[in-house]
């Protein structure tokens, strides 16, 4: 079971249970930089697992995928998705099974990919009950180890950030 799953859940909901930024998921320790600038978007980008690439990327481009450290664009403008600062190709939104959050603003995407909870989802539930649900179910399923974010979040970790994030944007737009 991951480190983190010895926290209470309202500590895991709240998106606390990272240590020095980093998910509990992260397994890979590479002597790479733990960042690394997009070469397209100039974004300083954080290290993403080869093995999250493996499992996102279409299946014609997935033989691409060479023995180096990888990074994850996050840049919203920025087609690329995955880089490296060797000299190997780069993976574009198109290369990707899976729409990219950061790069996407489409009502279906994934906001947790592990336990789909969508932008639509989450605004739905946020219309007809005034609050989420979303952060405190997914803790409960990180608690039970039930959890893939290295595999099925583009990021290759947790989404808890990224869902409180959202439910912030759409409670204080709603609020103004």
């Amino acid at each position: 079971m991951d480190s983190c799953c010895v926290n209470p859940i309202e500590v895991i909901a709240k998106d606390k249970h990272k240590t020095d930024e980093q998910c509990c998921l992260v397994t890979d320790v590479t002597l790479a930089p733990a960042r690394a600038e997009c070469p397209v978007s100039k974004t300083l980008s954080r290290k993403v697992q080869k093995r999250t690439l493996e499992h996102l990327l279409k299946r014609e481009k997935a033989d691409k995928i060479r023995n180096v450290q990888y990074y994850y664009c996050a840049d919203e403008s920025c087609s690329v998705v995955y880089f490296s600062n060797e000299n190997v190709p780069h993976f574009i939104v198109d290369d990707v099974l899976v729409k990219v959050l950061a790069k996407n603003n489409d009502d279906d995407v994934n906001v947790c990919y592990c336990f789909e909870w969508t932008r639509d989802r989450i605004r739905e539930e946020l219309a007809s009950t005034g609050t989420s649900s979303a952060s405190l179910e997914i803790a409960k399923e990180v608690k039970a180890g039930n959890c893939a974010c290295d595999i099925k979040n583009p990021k290759g970790e947790c989404c808890l950030g990224d869902v409180k994030a959202f439910v912030k944007s759409i409670t204080t737009r709603s609020s103004t």
